[in-house]
C-alpha cells in the first residue's frame, strides 16, 4: 500500500468530499515524537505523535503496519484494560469509596457511592479497643435487631463501640454513611436494590442530621430492610437525642467510658508489644505528660490519637519528647491528617507521600521512581561545596540508605500488598484510601509548588507504563483540575489539549472526567470540549472526542463522536474510533446503538472509511472475561473473547449491522491490513476455545454467504494461518474457516 503525503487527499476521494480515512487530508499519521515518547495509537501503547509543523517530516503510511490505524487495531482489549485503569483511579480520586458503580444507595434523596470504613478505624479498634463490661448484653441486642442505636455524652467511645459491635456481627464489608443519610430512603434502596449489598454487610452512621426527626416507622421500616438485606445498621446519637419514646427498645446509653490512661496503654501494647509499653508507662515524665494532657475526663478519641502520636515519635526517634506531646495535644482540635502530613520531616518523605498519593495502588518500583523525580524538583539544586570526609571520600548529598521501606511506610500511614493475580512484586497504599486525595490537595494548597507538581505530572503521563499514564492523570491532574480549574486549564489544559501526544491529550480527557463530577467545573468543561470539537486544528478535534468517550456527556456522545467522521484526518479518525471503544467498554449496551451508527455511516461517501475503521477499533479493543459469563461453557477457554462477537452471537438484533460491517471492512481497500489484523487475533483466541471458535465459524459463513469477495478475502486470511512460513499457524481456526466456505461455495453451485 503506498503512502499518502501530508496534506494530500488519497486517490479515492474528491478534493471536496473525500471520507476521513486514516491519514486523508490533514497531518499524516505518525512522525517525529515529543521528547523520549515511544509511538501508540487508542492509549494502550506507544504514543504516536506528528510534527504539525507541515514540514521536513518523513512520509508515514496513511494505513498498514506502521499507521495510527493499525496502531489502534493491534493491541486486543486495549480499550477494556483502560476502562479497567480508569475505574480503579477514579476510586482513587474518590477517597474510601467502593470501585465502580456496583454499591449504590441512596443517601439525602440522590444516589451516591458507599464509603468503606477507614481501614485504619477498623485496626484500631479490632487490636486496642478497651471492651467494656456491658458489651455482651449490646451485642446481644444487636444481633436480635440488627438496627441499633448507641446514645452516650462526647469521649464515651461510641464509635468505636459501634465498629466493634459491627466486627463481631459482619462478615462482609463495613461502610461508612455520611451524615445527611436519608434513612427512609435508605430503607426502599435495601428493600428494592438489595443484591447490590453484599449478605454480612455492616453499616455505621455517626450523629445522622435528621436523627430528631426518627421516627417508630421508619425505624421499623430499615430493620426490616436489613433483615431482607442480611445486612446490620449501628448510629450512634448524642446523650438526650431522640424524640420518639417508641424507639427506646432500640436504643442503648452508654454510661460510663473507660479511663484515658487504659486507652492509652492498650494502644501502646498493641503498637509497641507489652514490655515496650510497660517500660514507657513506667516512666515519670511520660505519666506526667499523659496525665497533663488527658485527665481523668472520659477522652476515648483524644487518648488513642495522643498514644499514636507517642508511638510514632518512639517508633522513628527511639525516644520521647514530652514538649512535642503537648504541641501535639495542643493542635489536636484541627484535622489530624494535617497535623500527620506537616510532620513529614523532609522533600524525600514528602515528595514519597505525593508520588504514592498520585499512583495509589501501583507497583512499589513506579512509585519510588515517580518520588526521586519529584523530590529532585523540590529539593535545593543550587551551587554547595562538599568537603571529604575522614576517609578521604566525598559523602553523597542523597542518602539512598536513609530509611527503610518498612520504616518509610509505617511513617505514611501506608501499606504493601502483594500484586493481583499472583503476579510477582508488591504494591504500596495508603492504609486509609481517603488519604490519596487529601495528601494531592495538601501539597497544592499548602505549599508553592504548583508548577512543579503539574511539571511532574507532564512526565507521569508520557510513562511507559499505561497504569502509571492513568493514574497520574486521574488521581493527579482530575483532582487538582477540581480543586483549581482554571489555573489547570490555563496552564495544562488548553495547551496539551491541542498538542501533538497523544498521551497528553489522553491526559486532558481523563481529568476532565474526573473533573466534571464537579457541577460549575462541567459546564466550563463543556464550553472548553465544544472548542475543540469544533477547532480546525485536528489534535482538539481529537481530544474533544477521547472526552466524549469517557462519557461526560452520555446523552450525545455517540452522535457527536460521529459527525467526526467527516473531518479528514488521520489522528481525528482513530480517536473517534477510540471513544466509540471507550463508551462499549464502559457499558456494554450501548454496542447495538453504536453499531447502527456504524452502519449508516458505513454507508455515506464522506464518512464511509472513518465508520469503517471505527469498526475495527471497537473489535479489535473491547473484550469481555469469559468469568463474567454466566452462560458460557465452563471447558477449556481462553479468557477473553470479542465483545462485539459475542454480543452478536446473543443478540439477535446486532446480527445484521455486524455483518454488514465485518463486509464493508473486507471491502475496504485502505483498511485490509487493518481487517486482517482483527480478524487474525480473533482467530488466535479461538484455536483456543472450541466456544469461541463455533462463533467465529457462524460469524464467517453468515459474512460470506451472499458476499463473494468478502469470503475470498476470509480464505486468503484462513490461507495465511497455515502457510508453512508461519511460525505459530492456526490449524483448527483455518479449518472451520476452509470448510466453511467451502460448503457455501458447493451452494453456489
Amino acid at each position: 500500500m503506498t503512502a499518502t503525503a501530508a496534506g494530500q487527499s488519497p486517490a479515492a476521494g474528491d478534493p471536496g468530499g473525500s471520507p476521513p480515512a486514516a491519514g486523508a487530508g490533514g497531518p499524516a499519521a505518525g512522525g517525529p515524537g515529543d521528547k523520549a515518547e515511544p509511538p501508540a495509537a487508542g492509549g494502550g501503547g506507544p504514543d504516536q505523535s506528528s510534527d504539525s509543523s507541515g514540514g521536513n517530516t518523513a512520509e508515514q503510511p496513511t494505513s498498514g503496519p506502521g499507521a495510527e490505524s493499525y496502531l489502534a487495531t493491534a493491541a486486543l482489549g486495549v480499550g477494556t484494560q483502560r476502562r479497567g485503569l480508569l475505574r480503579d483511579a477514579v476510586a482513587n480520586v474518590e477517597g474510601d469509596m467502593v470501585g465502580g458503580d456496583k454499591f449504590v444507595v441512596l443517601l439525602g434523596g440522590q444516589k451516591r457511592k458507599l464509603r468503606v470504613l477507614s481501614p485504619l478505624i477498623v485496626e484500631r479498634v479490632r487490636f486496642a479497643y478497651c471492651v467494656p463490661a456491658d458489651l455482651p448484653d449490646v451485642r446481644d441486642a444487636l444481633t436480635r435487631q440488627r438496627f441499633l442505636i448507641l446514645r452516650g455524652a462526647e469521649g464515651h467511645g461510641k464509635s468505636a463501640m459501634a465498629v466493634r459491635l459491627l466486627l463481631g456481627a459482619c462478615d462482609g464489608t463495613l461502610y461508612h454513611l455520611d451524615s445527611d443519610v436519608d434513612l427512609a430512603s435508605l430503607a426502599e434502596q435495601l428493600e428494592n436494590e438489595g443484591g447490590t449489598v453484599e449478605p454480612g454487610a455492616g453499616f455505621l452512621l455517626d450523629s445522622p442530621d435528621d436523627i430528631a426527626r426518627l421516627g417508630r416507622e421508619t425505624y421499623d421500616k430499615v430493620q426490616g430492610a436489613l433483615s431482607q438485606a442480611g445486612a446490620w445498621l449501628v448510629v450512634t446519637v448524642p446523650e438526650g437525642e431522640l424524640a420518639d419514646g417508641e424507639l427506646l427498645t432500640g436504643v442503648r446509653d452508654l454510661t460510663t467510658a473507660p479511663p484515658p490512661a487504659d486507652v492509652v496503654r492498650a494502644h501502646l501494647r498493641w503498637r509497641l508489644g507489652e514490655r515496650a509499653a510497660e517500660r514507657l508507662l513506667g516512666r515519670d515524665d511520660v505519666r506526667d505528660v499523659v496525665d497533663e494532657l488527658l485527665g481523668a475526663a472520659p477522652a476515648c478519641r483524644q487518648a488513642g490519637d495522643l498514644a499514636a502520636a507517642l508511638c510514632e515519635q518512639y517508633d522513628l526517634d527511639g525516644r520521647i519528647d514530652p514538649d512535642r506531646l503537648r504541641e501535639h495535644r495542643a493542635r489536636w482540635e484541627a484535622e489530624d491528617f494535617e497535623i500527620w502530613a506537616e510532620s513529614l520531616p523532609d522533600a524525600a518523605t514528602r515528595s514519597f507521600a505525593l508520588a504514592l498519593a498520585v499512583l495509589n495502588g501501583c507497583p512499589q518500583e513506579d512509585i519510588a521512581q515517580a518520588a526521586r523525580s519529584l523530590r529532585g524538583r523540590l529539593e535545593d539544586d543550587g551551587p554547595y561545596v562538599r568537603a571529604p570526609g575522614p576517609d578521604g571520600r566525598v559523602t553523597r548529598s542523597k542518602d539512598l540508605f536513609e530509611m527503610p521501606r518498612r520504616r518509610l511506610l509505617r511513617r505514611l500511614r501506608a501499606q504493601e500488598q502483594d500484586r493481583p493475580g499472583g503476579e510477582p512484586g508488591r504494591v504500596l497504599e495508603y492504609r486509609d484510601p481517603d488519604y490519596a486525595r487529601r495528601v494531592v490537595l495538601h501539597a497544592w494548597t499548602q505549599y508553592e509548588i504548583q508548577g512543579e507538581i503539574l511539571d511532574w505530572l507532564e512526565e507521569l503521563v508520557v510513562h511507559p507504563a499505561e497504569q502509571v499514564r492513568v493514574y497520574a492523570a486521574v488521581s493527579g491532574l482530575g483532582v487538582l483540575a477540581t480543586a483549581s480549574y482554571g489555573y489547570v486549564e490555563r496552564r495544562v489544559l488548553k495547551p496539551w489539549a491541542r498538542g501533538e501526544s497523544a498521551w497528553r491529550r489522553m491526559a486532558v480527557a481523563y481529568a476532565l472526567t474526573v473533573a466534571g463530577e464537579d457541577a460549575w467545573v462541567r459546564e466550563k468543561a463543556a464550553e472548553l470540549v465544544n472548542g475543540w470539537y469544533a477547532d480546525e486544528s485536528p489534535w482538539g478535534r481529537a481530544t474533544a472526542a477521547r472526552v466524549l468517550g469517557l462519557g461526560l456527556w452520555p446523552e450525545r456522545a455517540v452522535e457527536e463522536i460521529a459527525r467526526l467522521f467527516k473531518v479528514v484526518d488521520a489522528t481525528v479518525a482513530v480517536a473517534a474510533g477510540c471513544a466509540l471503544a471507550d463508551l462499549v467498554a464502559f457499558e456494554p449496551d450501548r454496542a447495538g446503538s453504536v453499531l447502527a451508527m456504524l452502519r449508516a455511516r458505513a454507508g455515506e461517501h464522506r464518512s464511509g472509511r472513518a465508520a469503517v475503521l471505527a469498526f475495527l477499533i471497537v473489535a479489535a479493543q473491547v473484550v469481555v472475561e469469559t468469568k463474567d459469563l454466566e452462560d458460557v461453557d465452563q471447558g477449556a477457554r481462553v479468557p477473553e473473547w470479542p465483545t462485539l462477537l459475542h454480543l452478536a452471537h446473543r443478540r439477535h438484533e446486532l446480527r445484521d449491522p455486524f455483518v454488514r460491517l465485518w463486509r464493508a471492512a473486507l471491502h475496504e481497500p485502505d483498511f485490509h491490513d487493518e481487517a486482517e489484523q482483527v480478524v487474525g487475533n480473533w482467530a488466535k483466541l479461538a484455536e483456543r476455545d472450541s466456544e469461541l471458535r463455533e462463533m467465529f465459524r457462524l460469524m464467517v459463513g453468515a459474512i460470506a454467504d451472499g458476499d463473494v469477495r468478502a469470503g475470498r478475502v476470509l480464505r486468503m486470511c484462513a490461507d495465511s494461518w497455515i502457510h508453512p512460513d508461519r511460525i505459530v499457524p492456526l490449524p483448527l481456526t483455518a479449518g472451520i474457516v476452509h470448510a466453511t466456505l467451502d460448503a457455501i461455495d458447493l451452494e453456489r453451485v
